[in-house]
Order: C-alpha cells, then structure tokens, then sequence
C-alpha cells in the first residue's frame, strides 16, 4: 500500500516524488521543471502529453496544488506508513494447518502424497469426477474452511512466477472457466501479472526475490493480508469481504508450458515462538 501511496506521487517524466506538481489538459501530471522537457507540437507552442495525443496550450495547464500537498505529506508519513504495513509477528500465533483438499483439484494438478504441495502435470490424473471438483480451471481449495476467527498460513513459492493464491468462498464456482475477481468470491493475488485480483484488478509492486508468501485471514473482520515473508512487507489487504459464508484456501500453479519451477508448496505449521526460517538467498 505504501509502494501504490508512492507511485502515484512519482513524476511519470523524472520518477522522483513530484515537485511543484502541473497538470495537463488532459490530466497528465508532471513536476513544474520537467514541463520544459514535454514535447511540443509542430509548428506550435502546445505541449504534447506523452500518455495521450492531446495537446495543451498555455491557458490549458494548471498547478495541482491539492496532489502537491498529498505529496508532501505522503513524503511526511512514509517511514510510519512503511512501519505499520511490516508483518506483525504476533500473527504466527494464528497459524493454521492447511492441506490440499484433493477433491476440488483439477484433474491435470499432481498433488503430493503430503497434501502439502501442488503443480499441473503433463497427463490427467485418475480421478472421479464430481461437482466438488474444478474441471477446466487449473486450481485447487485447502482444507480446512474458516467460518469465523484469525487464520495464517505459508506458501512456497519458490522459483515460481505463475501463480495465484488467496481465498474463495466454499460455494464459489468451480465449473468451465474461471475469473479470479473478488466480485465472484475469490479474494486472490497473483504472481502471473504481479495484481490483486480487484475489480478492476490492481497492479502490484511485488519483489523479483518474492519467494514465500504468508497470508492472514481474519474472517470476523472481513479481511486478508498478504506478506512477503522474506522481508515482512505488506502486498496487498482485501477488505469488506462478506460474512456468513466459509472460506477456502485457494491454489493455482502454473502450467508446465509457461513456468518449469511451477510447484507451489504450502509450509507446515511451526512450533509455538519457532520462526519461518529465511528464504531469500540474495
């Protein structure tokens, strides 16, 4: 949330925190000096927007002096924002112990004997059918449902960047085609397009070291919350999310064609006061 605080008050020109903020025309905004650097039409003394082909006049362009004061306070509250969004540790205490639920896997996901870990196969896997199950999307829910109370749990990643992971309701569908959208039930991020699965979907600063995600359910609250377990930094938070219903974890690997380290591997429960071990290696 910070890093989404950030970039909206990032000149688009010199992508530093903006300074004495403009706008064009059309709404593009840029700081006061980098205004000399935008294009001008030929022949004329308009400026060109580098997002879009409108062109400003003189007349057109007009300070944003409330964005300037966002800035300026965004600047102000950035160390307490960082340190509020850290992952507060006392959340361990709300581990829980998931495991895949083999009868919602999609019959091309190879699940281990453990239940713990999940990646699509190059063949289908002899299973029944059933209305339990999803049969075309390339997914899978984890045991237990939550109904009420706080919930955290690990995913490995690893090497992987095609992935999706988060909650669904219990009832969510699971027949043909699937969109991931927190207006039909699944609360998911993904590591696929680097978004909260939002409507519209939200773009996300995620780490290129991301290699374990911890998410945390408080069902009571309506919310979930996902964190870079390496270094404890805030991805993204759904809210408002709708109670009376249980929720699932919810697993998507990638496919063989488009990631060959797509294993997603759920991490099993620590003792009480033991920490996640590290597992960014630089």
């Amino acid at each position: 949330m910070a890093t989404q605080f950030k970039d909206i008050t990032t000149c688009p020109v010199c992508l530093t925190a903006l300074e004495a903020p403009m706008y064009l025309k059309c709404g593009f905004a840029c700081c006061l000096q980098c205004l000399h650097s935008l294009r001008r039409e030929p022949g004329g003394d308009g400026l060109l927007c580098p997002s879009c082909p409108v062109v400003s006049q003189e007349e057109d362009i007009r300070p944003g002096t409330q964005l300037g004061r966002l800035v300026a306070k965004i600047k102000e509250l950035e160390p307490q924002l960082e340190a509020v969004l850290q992952m507060n540790p006392k959340i361990l205490k709300f581990r829980a112990e998931v495991t895949l639920d083999v009868e919602t896997a999609n019959s091309n996901l190879v699940i281990s004997e453990d239940l713990r870990s999940v990646h699509c196969g190059c063949s289908t896997q002899n299973w029944r059918p059933g209305a339990e199950r999803f049969n075309s999307t390339l997914c899978v829910l984890g045991s237990p449902g939550f109904s009420s109370g706080r919930h955290y749990w690990e995913v490995d990643v690893g090497r992987s960047e095609e992935w999706d992971m988060g909650v669904c309701r219990a009832s969510a569908n699971r027949q043909g085609s699937i969109l991931l959208s927190s207006e039909l039930g699944f609360w998911t991020v993904g590591g696929r397009n680097s978004t909260a699965n939002t409507m519209p979907m939200t773009a996300l600063s995620v780490s290129p070291r991301l290699h374990r995600v911890g998410i945390f359910l408080d069902v009571d609250f309506g919310t979930v919350s996902f964190y870079h377990v390496g270094d404890g930094s805030h991805i993204f938070t759904f809210s408002k999310i709708p109670a009376g219903e249980t929720l699932r974890p919810f697993f998507a690997p990638a496919f063989p064609s488009m990631d060959g380290a797509g294993v997603l591997r759920i991490c099993p429960v620590v003792s009480p006061g033991a920490a996640s071990p590290a597992v960014d290696s630089g």
